[in-house]
């Protein structure tokens, strides 16, 4: 079963440096999943801001003479 929460990126880094404390033997699997989850995600933003930009650029760069 799955479980999906929504954290801030400062709640994700206090949870990430709260699992640091611990030995690693233990944590690294968590640490490992939530990096992966995080980077997809931050990746899908950072393509949807280039693709709104890439829009408002083209609506809105005026004609060359």
């Amino acid at each position: 079963m799955n479980i999906n929460l929504e954290h801030t990126v400062e709640e994700i880094n206090a949870i990430l440096n709260a699992l640091a404390l611990r030995p690693y033997a233990e944590v690294a699997d968590l640490i490992h999943k939530i990096k992966f989850k995080a980077e997809a995600q931050v990746a899908s933003i950072a393509k949807s801001v280039e693709e709104t930009a890439k829009t408002v650029e083209t609506e809105f760069t005026p004609p060359t003479e």
